[in-house]
């Protein structure tokens, strides 16, 4: 008689292998979350030195920078003077009278509107779906420590808080929800 020979896998083996497949699903899982974290960093950077751009642009042809919104949490005024669109409907109309409240020096648009980066009120939002925060200094606060001769510019970051009750409050990196703000000025 002929023994049967019967092959496959023992229980045993699958568990093996299955516990091998999840403990490298999980060191790739860790990788691919902190590669996207780095890389919504990177991009918010990126638009805040394109925000900076903007706002210099502006100040070169006005000689002055926009003011600190009343809200500071808020950038729909801040935009608008960039943006030309003084009326917050996502369109910059050169015709139209009531977007002429800017300086007579006004040479923009200095940063095109993104509808898909801009909330119902014209705030720009940042990657985290933030409105940027903005406070001008050269002339609201010029011996701010921080760029006192220009302008605070930051994105609240992955947390998306800040602790920016006051000037001072945003600038004080050692504040809770600071730590992960992403901004124009190195801290001191």
């Amino acid at each position: 008689m002929r023994k049967k020979i019967t092959s496959g896998f023992t229980l045993i083996e699958i568990m093996i292998v299955n516990t091998i497949i999840v403990i490298l699903a999980g060191l790739a899982g860790g990788v691919i979350s902190g590669v996207l974290r780095r890389n919504k960093i990177t991009a918010t950077k990126a638009a805040v030195q394109k925000l900076e751009a903007a706002l210099e642009a502006y100040h070169s042809d006005t000689g002055v920078y926009p003011p600190t919104p009343e809200d500071h949490t808020l950038n729909a005024e801040v935009f608008c003077y960039l943006t030309g669109d003084m009326d917050h409907n996502k369109v910059y109309d050169p015709n139209n009278g009531n977007d002429l409240k800017r300086s007579s020096r006004w040479r923009g648009p200095y940063l095109k509107i993104d509808q898909r980066s801009t909330d119902n009120e014209g705030n720009l939002l940042d990657i985290y779906g933030m409105p940027f925060r903005y406070f001008e200094n050269e002339t609201e606060a010029p011996k701010c420590d921080s760029n006192p001769t220009t302008f605070l510019l930051y994105s609240c970051g992955q947390d998306r808080k800040a602790t920016d009750e006051t000037r001072e409050d945003v600038i004080d990196y050692t504040k809770p929800y600071n730590k992960d703000n992403i901004k124009n000025w190195e801290d001191e």
